[in-house]
């Protein structure tokens, strides 16, 4: 079968693996889609960033959907044919747990979700647990800070909390235009100072700001807090390859949170996040910059290294 490797630094190859073996308690699912996570994947695909001796053979990617090829002797409630989605690499064949019990297991898809939605569906428990960190009230105003895929989902989760205000902060138009379409009610980030136009949108700083970049953007961090108030708190989701630095000044009197703590793992906040996309409550939708086949995978990873722009929701097809 085929899968998706990290080969050499900056380089990702599709390459051909044996089938995985079904144990008495999975499913082995072909695959229909996976979804690109960039901030996780390049730090496999750079060797600077991992940091790693582990190299060939980094598997990329953990959101796939497909359909059951074949059900272990101790599966109980799917069964072949099933359309499902679990938190799996990007290969052709994965096989995943069958309870919910499991921290990562294989999740039943309704057929109203299409297939280019069904991989999103993963990301709802990350999602509702840094929501449940940085607890935004209606009388706060939100700043986002870095509209890739993390920044856009935490748009749509945050605008479900209903807040005074959310403000979409990055460098790249396009990606500012998608904060709009996911329900950002401000943009900063154009060629105005952002931190100044931050402050005027919400009269004089973020309550909270969700900083939701990371790679090797560290400068960003010192945007998070310059555009937090004093009494506000700022919850670290990104992961960056380099240290961070804190400003002069800055979180003696504001929350630096970090977005794990007190991670909740229950398997059932997949299924809430899966029935809100299923009730059209996230615009998934708005945030599909790409959408091709596997086959394409190493100009994709390439396209992220050194042009990323305008990329969020990344897909491959595996149909």
């Amino acid at each position: 079968m085929k899968k998706l490797i990290a080969v050499a630094e900056d380089t990702v190859e599709v390459v051909e693996v044996p089938m995985p073996e079904v144990q008495e308690d999975e499913v082995l699912v072909r695959s229909v889609r996976s979804l690109i996570s960039p901030g996780s994947e390049l730090k496999r695909v750079r060797r600077s960033a991992a940091g790693s001796n582990r190299w060939p053979n980094h598997d990329l990617g953990y959101a796939t959907a497909g359909v059951i090829e074949e059900v272990g002797a101790k599966v109980a409630g799917l069964k072949p044919g099933d359309r499902v989605v679990t938190m799996r690499n990007h290969q052709e064949y994965v096989t995943a747990k069958a309870s919910l019990a499991d921290n990562f297991p294989a999740l039943p898809l309704p057929e109203s979700v299409d297939w280019d939605l069904a991989p999103f569906c993963i990301w709802g428990r990350s999602c509702i647990n840094w929501s449940r960190r940085a607890h935004a009230q209606l009388d706060e105003n939100v700043a986002i800070v870095g509209c890739g895929l993390v920044g856009l989902l935490m748009t749509m989760f945050t605008r479900l909390q209903n807040p005074k205000s959310i403000i979409a902060v990055d460098l790249v138009p396009e990606r500012r235009e998608l904060a709009m379409r996911c329900g950002a009610d401000h943009v900063a980030g154009g060629e105005d100072d952002h931190v100044e136009q931050v402050l005027k949108f919400s009269d004089g700083g973020a309550d909270v700001t969700l900083h939701c970049v990371g790679g090797a953007a560290v400068r960003s961090f010192e945007t998070s807090q310059r555009i937090t108030r004093s009494g506000g708190r700022t919850i670290l989701i990104g992961h960056h390859m380099e240290a961070l630095t804190i400003l002069p000044g800055q979180f003696t009197g504001k929350d630096l949170l970090g977005a794990n703590v007190g991670y909740d793992y229950n398997p059932g906040l997949f299924l809430e996040g899966i029935r809100l996309i299923e009730q059209r409550k996230l615009p998934m939708n708005e945030i599909i910059t790409h959408n091709v086949p596997y086959t394409e995978a190493p100009a994709i990873y390439d396209m992220l290294i050194n042009h990323p722009g305008p990329s969020a929701g990344v897909l491959f097809r595996w149909d």
